[in-house]
């Protein structure tokens, strides 16, 4: 057992599909660790097919935290995730255990790795509205840690700022240890491909069917996550099966595109192809030893 586990917490990132949760089982089978998912889409609660939540026989035994702190029709935001999240790393840790924060969600981990605080500010204030540009001169600190990419995202840090609450980077109380899948484009793309097979049967089907049955209208359906548009369209045979899974397979791989170009952006990430080296670099951080990076 690795002596200073103890306020210490594993990150294992990538694109949709790589294998993230894989290794983190392997991870955490290996330290002992519990499993806290920053994967916004598989963190709503009462969907699991079109989210691809990890199930039991994946998970092999080992816990898996946050999987049902949202809801479907709801905004859940790196905000509400970082709160959480650092409740339960703090239950992990009081166990003995090692947190491991695994998911494709890639500003809940910055957010919580870096200790960024985004405020307490409950969101719809009156005060949203602005672009990229209006964060960028209003506070560029802040505009420097947020997808600018992503209006919602804007938006949120230009109500926290506007309001004078503006979220600052607080120095973590932990040791983290950032890993990233690595994996051949073309490995990940027929990945992406044979997922989306597997989506548009009859479990997404009953899923959908059930959610409807609930009362939820179609246009939520929708936007629960990629696959779910897709899924309704072809029960309602306006797409052919075929049709709906290369629908949903662009859609995906464009979204892990866009995944792979934030991991670029991100700083002391280490790259691993392997559960092996995976351990070897969470075993020499732990003992605060030389890591080698890629």
């Amino acid at each position: 057992m690795i002596d200073n586990i103890q306020r210490a917490v594993v990150a294992v990132m990538g694109p949709t599909a790589s294998g993230k949760t894989s290794l983190a089982v392997d991870l955490a089978l290996s330290f002992g660790g519990e499993l806290i998912n920053s994967d916004s889409r598989q963190a709503i609660a009462g969907v699991q097919v079109g989210v691809c939540k990890p199930t039991a026989e994946e998970l092999l035994g080992v816990p898996c935290h946050g999987l049902d702190w949202g809801r479907i029709g709801e905004r859940y935001s790196a905000a509400l995730f970082a709160q959480r999240a650092r409740q339960v790393m703090a239950e992990i840790w009081s166990r003995g255990h090692l947190p491991i924060v695994v998911g494709g969600t890639g500003l809940y981990v910055r957010g919580l790795l870096s200790g960024f605080d985004f405020g307490r500010l409950p969101p719809s204030t009156g005060l949203r509205g602005g672009s990229a540009e209006a964060l960028s001169e209003l506070a560029p600190r802040v505009a420097a840690a947020v997808d600018l990419r992503n209006p919602r995202r804007v938006e949120r840090a230009l109500e926290l700022v506007r309001a004078g609450r503006q979220p600052v980077a607080q120095r973590p109380e932990w040791a983290a240890v950032r890993l990233a899948v690595q994996i051949q484009r073309e490995d990940l793309r027929a990945r992406i491909d044979a997922r989306s097979r597997r989506l548009v049967a009859a479990p997404l089907a009953e899923e959908i069917a059930r959610l409807r049955g609930e009362g939820w209208p179609d246009q939520v359906i929708s936007e629960i996550a990629i696959g779910y548009r897709e899924g309704l369209a072809w029960m309602d045979g306006r797409l052919s099966t075929a049709d709906a899974a290369q629908a949903i397979s662009g859609r995906t791989w464009r979204y892990a595109r866009s995944q792979l170009t934030w991991l670029r952006s991100e700083s002391e990430l280490t790259w691993v192809t392997s559960a092996p080296a995976a351990e070897q670099v969470v075993s020499l951080t732990l003992r605060r030893e030389p890591v080698p990076v890629r």
